[in-house]
């Protein structure tokens, strides 16, 4: 290609990687859906036909939004935007992209988990908010970019047709989090969670420069650095420089002759470059919060609690057994799968006893078996949540199927759960029978009621929970056993969430940001009526606190507190004597909501019709395609090297529509010869499972020279022309689940080749080929299988296993039946291909786990259209990079690599490699030059061993025809290589391996090599 093409599937995630690390899923919704559309004056929403009241309620906001960032921001983008809203899996989300037409994707979940996102007048106000901030950025251009974009369409991201994808991650989400929360009543910037990351980096010595801010990395805060540091240096930046700067930014970086310069758009917008800035940024913030840490030491004493658990990143949901013997909480460390640990109650004897697909709290039993809720796929497209029982051994039941279960809290008799149940774009609370598992409503499907974490009082009369209304109430609450509300506890704007109760049930404690800061609260329960008493402040924290607890005996309060590195485990003593009155509520917390609740009741939209697919189908873009020619050796009184086939120039497009139900992909190459090559195919996913697809191709080869004797005294020199064209069929079956994913994929082809002889110049020869044409059959099966996966920290996979086996067959249908069955005549074979991956990763010094992996790859060909050069062996490992668009270096997929050889060094129809690797980690690096788009993440190592061979056929055919080819000695090599992780352009990872081969057998032809991507 002569243009830079990224794949268009951008997606600026909005909201699952500062919520919760989600797991690994895909993100495409089920074509198979009873979709529906309807439109606004800018939006064309589309959604499932059971939220078609959400839908509606989207639309509103969606062009609410719209107005208020045409008049705070930029013009708005040309034309209508299409708006997906989705209710396939239970966790909350939202993402945008302006390529190939500006969309935006929101899942109809709430996201009550509380932490980073639960300060909002309405959730999804502040996500279509955030979401259209960027489609409104990203779409920006300048008047180059522009004229590129009206000839060749909205294909191509980057410089100069789409800028703003050239920019760090923390310039896009900071911009779209800052107005989120300035032309809304809440939002991240105005909640406190983005300030508690700030304010513990500053005050724990761990506030990042620009450079590290610049890029990503799994070192805490991980996901949330973007919109902790990118939110926050707006705010400082527009605060001191005015709101209008913003827009004179965004314009500077569009007009932009030379990308990747951030600083100069920000000195033409600010007056000030960004890495200027950030110094005096950095100095306020040191100020201002030494100010505010002698202020709270000056009124209560500063809590510091007892550590139990400091691995950091996330370490929640501590609490304590019913018998005080064990202490149970969750913990996702970067370095392995969520887990289920059990400890003593002083963080002693601390072991992993299952594990768990997401972060969720945990309830005891009264057995000493714990209850929690999972996130699991229910087919290829849908994840839902449900209740799952594990015992101590880590034995685990499930106990639920497809309910939607979330945030379980168990009865004291440990007959019955209380649990959240998403649903219609809300919650409810319900209770759930554990011996029949039958699902009861306590509170109805409301859409201005959200509920999070309900607790059962020890008696088992009421309940505790949090509730959400419009405004950014989200406030505490005791109910009746029947889910009937009883009393309000709180009343204010801050995040009130996760209750807990004391053994004696006396008391309700829980996690409160009303002072700005996240401390634990806790108020007196009236034993009779259970009305709540006045309010007492439990801790005086510089971080923050989530997700207390009290131990059975009454001794200790457990909880997660925030530190630098994330959450950790941590305990103070329970002693209500020591509690204190509160400080005075955040100023924002009091008023400001009362509007929310009269904006929450407006729709919009025409009438909703059946799902139209050609909206966003049609051809967005074309891209400039380009094949090189293709020389080969000259002929006698030939220059030494010739060019037998010109170079290629052509167009092409893919499209998929908004849903995935269609897919195609069309080019043409033109040469000047006329030998044109082009290629189409379509795929359907309209059946959910399996995805059938059909395809037609056609492509042109030149080979030789070959010398053709032609008369006793004279030879003549031809190459050999082919022209192929092939139309196939396919279905693929797919069983997703979070930790594994199996496939089978069925294909069929028919192939047309038609062979002519060129002469010297490269004119159709006098001489014809013995088969001109030829008709073949192919047919393929495919089974793979899947449950390696990787962590945070991993530069490699750490944990399962990789597998596929391919069985291929081709027959001949144009041959004569004298040629049927002969070697060199008769292109008919089977063929069996297969490989296998597994890893396993171990505990060590450095930043990761070690990682041993081995691979172990065959093939098998029979039949007479095999020689011996079916299989190759030889060669490393790697894969092109598309950084630039144009798969400039980065080596190729090899299925028998043996690393120290060049490729196919040994050939032949039976092939076999093995390998063996120890990964090991040596520097977390994380650093770069400044706003310079270069960034250097992890550094890792790895030594190993590679063996390989290929050989056959062995019997000539006859003794005319050379078609032995004896096994030689294998193939061997051992080696070592130096493993780099690093970002450029400040969006593009890429993983370089740099590697020294030994060999022990023939001579080495590549000792030391230069790849990217794994080795497997």
């Amino acid at each position: 290609m002569l243009k830079r093409r990224r794949t268009p599937e951008i997606l600026l995630t909005a909201l699952c990687m500062v919520v919760w690390p989600v797991p690994s899923a895909s993100a495409q919704v089920p074509p198979n859906d009873s979709w529906r559309s309807l439109e606004t004056a800018h939006f064309r929403v589309t959604f499932p036909a059971e939220l078609e009241s959400f839908a509606r309620r989207a639309g509103t906001q969606a062009e609410r939004a719209y107005t208020l960032l045409g008049e705070a921001f930029v013009d708005p983008p040309d034309g209508r935007i299409e708006l997906l809203v989705t209710d396939h899996v239970d966790y909350s989300n939202g993402f945008a992209t302006a390529v190939p037409y500006n969309q935006i994707t929101v899942y109809a979940r709430p996201p009550m988990e509380g932490l980073v996102l639960s300060h909002f007048d309405d959730w999804l106000q502040v996500v279509i908010l955030h979401e259209l901030a960027h489609v409104f950025h990203l779409d920006s251009s300048g008047p180059l970019g522009s004229v590129i974009r009206k000839v060749m369409g909205r294909g191509s991201t980057g410089w100069p047709t789409f800028p703003a994808f050239d920019l760090p991650i923390w310039i896009t989400e900071g911009l779209a989090t800052y107005y989120e929360s300035s032309l809304t009543g809440a939002g991240r910037l105005r909640g406190s969670f983005l300030d508690m990351v700030l304010r513990t980096a500053v005050l724990e010595g761990e506030f990042e420069g620009l450079d590290q801010v610049s890029a990503s990395s799994p070192n805490w805060p991980a996901g949330t650095r973007a919109y902790a540091y990118g939110s926050n240096f707006f705010d400082y930046l527009l605060s001191t420089y005015g709101e209008e700067s913003m827009g004179r930014f965004v314009d500077a970086i569009s007009r932009q002759l030379i990308p990747y310069r951030p600083n100069s758009g920000a000195k033409n917008a600010f007056g000030v470059s960004f890495s200027e800035a950030w110094s005096s940024w950095e100095d306020q913030l040191q100020e201002r919060y030494r100010v505010l840490m002698d202020s709270l030491a000056s009124v209560a004493p500063i809590t510091r609690g007892e550590l139990l658990v400091g691995e950091g990143r996330y370490a929640l949901f501590a609490s304590v057994s019913q018998d005080s013997s064990r202490l149970a909480y969750l913990r996702s460390d970067g370095r392995s799968d969520v887990q289920v640990r059990l400890a003593d109650p002083d963080g002693t004897d601390d072991r992993k006893v299952g594990r768990l697909n997401n972060l969720a709290n945990l309830s005891w039993l009264p057995d000493g078996t714990l209850i929690a809720a999972e996130l699991e796929f229910t087919d290829s497209y849908r994840s839902r949540s449900d209740l799952v029982h594990i015992d101590q051994q880590g034995r685990r039941r499930k106990i639920t199927q497809g309910a939607r279960l979330d945030q379980p809290t168990v009865s004291p008799d440990g007959r019955a759960v209380i649990a959240v149940q998403d649903g219609e774009g809300t919650n409810r609370l319900v209770r759930v029978d554990l011996s029949s598992q039958q699902v009861q409503g306590l509170t109805a499907f409301r859409p201005d009621e959200h509920w999070a974490y309900p607790s059962w009082s020890p008696d088992g009369r009421w309940i505790a929970a949090s509730r959400w209304r419009p405004g950014a109430f989200y406030d505490l609450f005791v109910l009746n056993a029947d889910g009937n509300v009883l009393h309000r506890v709180t009343y204010d704007r801050a995040v009130d969430q996760a209750p807990t109760w004391s053994p004696d049930g006396r008391w309700i404690l829980w996690s409160s940001d009303r002072s700005g800061i996240p401390n634990l609260y806790a108020v007196a329960v009236d034993s009779t009526t259970g009305a709540p008493g006045s309010i007492r402040q439990v801790t005086n924290v510089l971080g923050g606190t989530a997700y207390p607890s009290v131990d059975p005996s009454g001794g200790w309060i457990y909880y997660s507190g925030y530190h630098a590195n994330g959450w950790n485990i941590e305990r103070i003593r329970y002693d209500p004597m020591s509690w204190f009155e509160p400080f005075p509520v955040k100023a924002g917390f009091t008023t400001g909501g009362e509007a929310a609740t009269e904006r929450f009741s407006v729709r919009v939209g025409n009438e909703a019709g059946p799902y139209g697919s050609l909206h966003t189908l049609r051809p967005h873009f074309w891209d400039v395609l380009y094949r090189p020619s293709v020389s080969r050796l000259g002929g006698a009184g030939e220059p030494s090297v010739r060019r037998v086939l010109s170079p290629a120039l052509g167009v092409g497009t893919s499209g998929r529509d908004l849903v995935g139900r269609h897919a195609y992909t069309l080019g043409a190459l033109f040469r000047s010869n006329g030998r044109t090559d082009g290629a189409v195919s379509y795929t359907y996913a309209g059946l959910g499972n399996p995805v059938a697809g059909l395809s037609f191709s056609q492509r042109h080869e030149v080979d030789g020279p070959f010398t053709i004797e032609e008369t006793r005294d004279s030879d003549v020199t031809l190459y050999r022309a082919e022209r192929e064209r092939r139309l196939g069929t396919s279905g693929t079956l797919v069983r997703r689940r979070f930790r594994n994913r199996t496939a089978l994929s069925l294909s069929a082809a028919h192939v047309w080749e038609d062979i002519d002889l060129l002469n010297e110049g490269l004119a159709a020869s006098s001489l014809h080929p013995l088969q001109p044409s030829h008709r073949l059959g192919e047919v393929t099966a495919l089974i793979s299988f899947r449950t390696a996966r990787g962590f945070a920290f991993s530069t490699s996979p750490e944990a399962g296993v990789r597998a596929f086996l391919q069985v291929r067959a081709r027959r001949e249908f144009s041959l004569p039946g004298s040629f049927r069955g002969v070697t060199g005549r008769d292109r008919a074979y089977r063929e069996a291909t297969g490989q296998l991956s597994a890893y396993r990763g171990f505990s060590g010094p450095g930043f990761s786990n070690h990682v041993v992996g081995v691979r172990a790859s065959f093939g098998v060909a029979t039949g007479p259209g095999v020689d011996r050069y079916h299989f190759g062996v030889g060669g490393a490992q790697g894969r092109l990079e598309h950084v630039t668009g144009a798969e400039l270096f980065g080596g190729r997929s090899l299925l028998f690599p043996v690393r120290g050889y060049f490729e196919e060094q040994r050939t032949g129809r039976y092939a076999w490699s093995a390998s063996a690797e120890y990964r090991f980690p040596l520097l977390n690096v994380h650093r770069g030059l400044g706003l310079f788009p270069l960034h250097v993440d992890r550094i890792s190592g790895a030594l190993f061993a590679d063996l390989g061979n290929a050989w056959g056929p062995n019997d000539p055919v006859d003794s005319g025809a050379n078609f032995v080819n004896s096994r030689e000695v294998r193939l061997a090599a051992v080696g070592a290589e130096l493993q780099t992780l690093v970002s450029v352009l400040y969006r593009s990872r890429l993983f370089f391996r740099l590697g020294v081969a030994f060999t022990f057998t023939d001579t080495p032809s590549d000792p030391v090599y230069l790849r990217l991507g794994l080795a497997f």
